[in-house]
């Protein structure tokens, strides 16, 4: 019964093993014919915001601001092609953890969405990108005991009032590069 198992798994194994994947030359070609000029940001009706404390509403457009910034000034012009390109990203998870929950919890911050490629002119959809991720891991300095770490978590989240949200953004915004430049 163990070999039937045994031999049952290796094959499972194998054929996982076996599978590549490939992306599919038409949208490498599609996303090479634009160049992203125009980026608008949407909140999913059941989007799931956490760690915004007192004033959830302000505090979450304050985030999708910082996003739209480092979005536009990273993504307008790539990848490079003649066509106009509209970029439509719809949130569906935007935890922006807050200094003190990163401090004391080691609480995370992420970013999940969905991102259409349009064109400007006419709205037609060229590309879509059903799961694009950005995370900060909160963490810094966990093995070496408490103390350090929420010493080191508190050094981390110094300098300006949104640091929390910049780098989130950087991170969603680095993989939403690399999905639109991809070869």
């Amino acid at each position: 019964m163990r070999i039937v198992r045994f031999l049952t798994l290796l094959l499972l194994a194998a054929t996982l093993a076996s599978c590549v994947t490939t992306t599919d030359p038409r949208l490498i070609a599609a996303l090479q014919r634009t160049s992203v000029r125009e980026i608008r940001i949407e909140l999913a009706p059941d989007v799931k915001t956490f760690g915004f404390g007192d004033k959830p509403d302000q505090q979450v457009q304050e985030a999708v601001r910082t996003l739209q910034a480092t979005m536009a000034k990273e993504l307008i012009g790539v990848p490079g092609g003649p066509t106009r390109g509209r970029l439509v990203v719809t949130l569906h998870v935007f935890d922006v953890t807050t200094k003190q929950a990163r401090i004391i919890g080691g609480h995370d911050s992420m970013i999940d969405g969905t991102v259409r490629l349009e064109d400007a002119k006419t709205g037609q959809l060229i590309a879509e990108a059903q799961n694009i991720h950005g995370e900060d891991l909160s963490m810094r300095g966990s093995g070496y005991g408490v103390i350090v770490a929420v010493a080191i978590n508190a050094a981390t989240t110094s300098g300006a009032p949104d640091i929390m949200a910049q780098r989130l953004s950087k991170s969603f915004t680095r993989n939403l590069k690399t999905w639109l430049t991809q070869k």
